[in-house]
């Protein structure tokens, strides 16, 4: 992930589309899906990139899950916390 200071700033960028995508968010704008086009290109993008880092996550988490000493710091730290996790808790 970029790390950028202006993070939820809005950032003016021009880029080439097909007609066609653009003509099918005019239709969403028109027919009140969508506020705009760019909202439609913005909701895209962010769709699009929430989706990579799902994929990259997932990637990660297999990786993960063959290295032997990460799944035995995992299963030690389970192990700890379901001791303070079943403290206070009552039962009927």
């Amino acid at each position: 992930m970029i790390a950028t200071a202006r993070k939820d700033a809005s950032v003016k960028y021009t880029t080439v589309l097909p007609a066609s995508c653009i003509d099918e968010l005019k239709y969403l704008t028109d027919k009140k899906i969508i506020l705009s086009v760019s909202q439609g290109i913005r909701m895209a993008i962010e769709n699009f990139l929430a989706i990579q880092k799902q994929q990259e996550y997932a990637s990660l988490m297999k990786e993960a899950a063959q290295d032997k000493e990460f799944v035995k710091r995992t299963m030690d730290a389970q192990e700890h916390f379901s001791i303070v996790d079943s403290e206070g808790v009552e039962t009927w």
